[in-house]
């Protein structure tokens, strides 16, 4: 009866790792392959699948393996890119916005009761506070960053906000992936985890 429990208990240990790991890869892959320069005066964003990929880790895996997935994802793909600059923002953001969205939705969920309609809504409502953060966040920092090495706040601010719509950009881009992706993706999910 304890080897029973016992087993269970590694085999649900070692799925949970197995789909961290496998989302921290989808997440790297999802900008590493598909990356399109957007214009900005601070930074050099893009449009890629990366902040949809941590989102479906968020609505798959919860608040915190969400977080180990995105870190994971998004620092692997900083080393081997030349953005190692990035990281500690990156590592700040992809916490705040995981731990946060997922206590949301994890909330909501429970609200929805097994209603997949209910659930889905959540999901694209959440992709959206995911992006309305992201672009917070992303504020901060930067304008943390100009004021760090010596820009007056002004001119930080100002040149932060040119680089706004770069953003938002992205924040559209990941609630539309929300929408087309979170029936099928969370589908395969369940299926994996029975």
């Amino acid at each position: 009866m304890n080897y029973e429990k016992s087993a269970s208990f590694h085999s649900t240990n070692v799925t949970s790792t197995v789909m961290t790991a496998f989302f921290a890869a989808v997440i790297f892959l999802g900008i590493q392959s598909f990356r399109i320069p957007l214009p900005a005066a601070v930074g050099t964003p893009f449009l890629h699948f990366g902040h949809i990929f941590v989102m479906l880790a968020v609505i798959c895996l919860g608040s915190k393996r969400s977080t180990i997935a995105g870190v994971l994802g998004l620092i692997i793909f900083d080393l081997l890119n030349g953005y190692i600059h990035s990281i500690p923002g990156v590592l700040v953001g992809t916490i705040i916005k995981c731990m946060f969205v997922g206590t949301l939705f994890s909330a909501l969920k429970k609200r929805a009761n097994k209603d997949l309609h209910k659930e889905y809504a959540y999901g694209v409502f959440c992709a959206a506070i995911y992006g309305v953060t992201n672009i917070v966040v992303d504020f901060i920092w930067s304008v943390g960053e100009l004021l760090f090495i010596g820009s007056s706040l002004t001119a930080a601010v100002s040149a932060e906000l040119t680089s706004i719509p770069a953003t938002m950009v992205n924040a559209v881009f990941t609630i539309i992936g929300i929408a087309v992706l979170y029936l099928p993706v969370t589908s395969a999910y369940n299926r994996i985890q029975r």
